[in-house]
């Protein structure tokens, strides 16, 4: 069992108390401790605080936080926000930062008060729901206020609890990239993804592995982990377009929607967040669905290194997630950390990131001892021109007839019968993931690709590659022809 902080137990015993005085006092006893607790230096009484003598200050770094605790049975009104500021006058000084906890929460006025006098005596507002996240996770405190003071001395406005911000908007899913792989079927029907038997595999099968010790360099990759909480399917979208206007998504990431006994297998982002909207659809006439379903996403990182996330949804109207992580493998801690950091702190995480280093082969590789044959459902087509098929290289071919044209679409992969399912009466070979016996399809990366036109008379199994991250396997199965 993790560390778990008793503030907010004792936070809940004071409410019992029926002494409004004594409860403000023990509050601000309380709110010591949790500033002790998120390493902030804490003085009571100081001269900072003068004329008053029961105000607190703690200091994080350069920033020193005037704080004025509150707990009375009305909203923080103005006259509270005239003392913090008189206050914040006396002290002369850019660095010092009011805070105002009320558990009653504020009233409009001082809301349009702090937003007006933010230039002269920034304070920062801390209301009960917020003052409940950091009793519970002291850790996050430092960078709460610094997104307050942020929010409010940047874009002039009151920071508001990260549950409202996240649910607010309906990301459309055309602002996302799609896909350049064509899913078809072996009648080559397009499909919006692959429907397969199966379970929780909490694997996903991926078109390309980058190996982060694939460096000519001593030493090995890191991992990097990004739990976020209070999320639902809306919060899934905002992080799908914070990878995408960090630059992290590719028009070719993989991903799996899983169910107790079917799975969706696909590749694009934007065709992800559409069948995750279609859970009805996709569910529709499933029996014995379960409440919840497991996604498992894949994408590769500029530079090297790749990124997985993995979420569990609920399968009903509120579509609330209960587990949501991003985990990065990378060749090594990047000098430009800042897109990063961007990332971490657009999702109140920033003091949950550690790099960690790798202790073990990153990309576990295999060959099949023998050519298993596999029975194709499906194929996935690429469109990239080759040189030839350029614009700039057309009149070249059009004044030699006799130069072949190369064929536009290419099969790079394929959806295959799963060899070594549990009921087929073959032994599935050693590092082939044992969370596949109840699938019904594997998707397999081609060693030659081929000509969509030419489709070869048999395919075997090659190899597979596989590495682990915190959540999921990223698995890469390669057929041949």
């Amino acid at each position: 069992m993790g560390w778990e902080s008793l503030l907010p137990t004792e936070f809940q015993r004071l409410r019992s108390s029926p002494n409004a005085h004594q409860r403000g006092q023990q509050l601000e006893e309380l709110l010591e401790r949790l500033f002790q607790q998120a390493h902030f230096r804490v003085h009571r009484n100081a001269g900072i605080a003068r004329p008053r003598q029961t105000d607190l200050v703690a200091s994080y770094g350069d920033r020193w936080y005037l704080i004025e605790a509150k707990w009375e049975n009305t909203p923080a009104g103005v006259d509270v926000f005239d003392a913090v500021r008189s206050r914040l006058e006396r002290a002369a000084s850019a660095a010092v930062i009011g805070v105002i906890v009320s558990v009653s929460g504020f009233t409009a006025t001082v809301r349009e008060q702090v937003t007006q006098y933010r230039g002269r005596e920034p304070v920062l507002l801390l209301g009960e729901e917020e003052l409940m996240q950091v009793l519970q996770a002291p850790e996050t405190l430092a960078h709460l206020l610094w997104t307050k003071w942020e929010t409010l001395v940047t874009h002039g406005r009151v920071h508001l609890p990260v549950g409202n911000r996240r649910r607010r908007r309906r990301w459309p899913s055309t602002d996302l990239l799609a896909s350049d792989l064509t899913l078809l079927s072996t009648d080559l029907t397009p499909l919006p993804y692959v429907t397969s038997g199966g379970g929780y595999a909490e694997l996903v099968f991926v078109q390309d592995l980058p190996d982060v010790d694939w460096v000519p360099a001593d030493g090995s990759g890191v991992s990097l982990d990004l739990p976020i909480r209070a999320l639902d399917e809306n919060g899934l979208a905002d992080l799908l377009h914070a990878f995408n206007s960090l630059g992290w998504m590719t028009s070719r990431p993989s991903w799996s929607i899983q169910q107790a006994t079917l799975n969706w297998h696909g590749v694009g982002a934007r065709e992800f967040l559409n069948a995750l909207r279609a859970w009805r659809e996709r569910c529709e006439g499933l029996q014995h669905a379960h409440h919840t379903e497991q996604v498992t996403y894949f994408d590769v990182c500029q530079g090297g290194g790749f990124y997985t996330l993995a979420a569990d949804i609920a399968n009903h109207a509120s579509r609330m997630v209960s587990h949501c992580n991003v985990s990065f493998q990378l060749p090594g801690i990047p000098v430009d950390n800042q897109p990063l950091r961007h990332l971490f702190e657009q999702f109140d995480a920033i003091a949950t990131g550690y790099y960690r280093p790798l202790t073990a082969r990153a990309v576990i590789r295999r060959r099949a001892e023998n050519n298993v044959p596999l029975k194709p459902t499906g194929y996935l087509v690429s469109a990239d021109p080759f040189p030839g098929d350029l614009p700039e290289y057309a009149s070249r071919r059009d004044e030699s007839p006799e130069c072949p044209r190369t064929p536009s679409k290419w099969v790079t992969a394929i959806v295959a019968e799963n060899p070594f399912r549990k009921d087929s009466n073959v032994s599935a070979p050693r590092d082939w993931p044992r969370s596949l016996e109840d699938s019904e399809l594997i998707v397999c990366s081609l060693r030659s690709h081929h000509p969509l036109s030419k489709i070869p008379d048999a395919y075997h199994l090659d190899s597979w590659e596989h590495a682990r991250t915190t959540d999921i396997r990223a698995f890469r199965p390669v057929a041949d022809w």
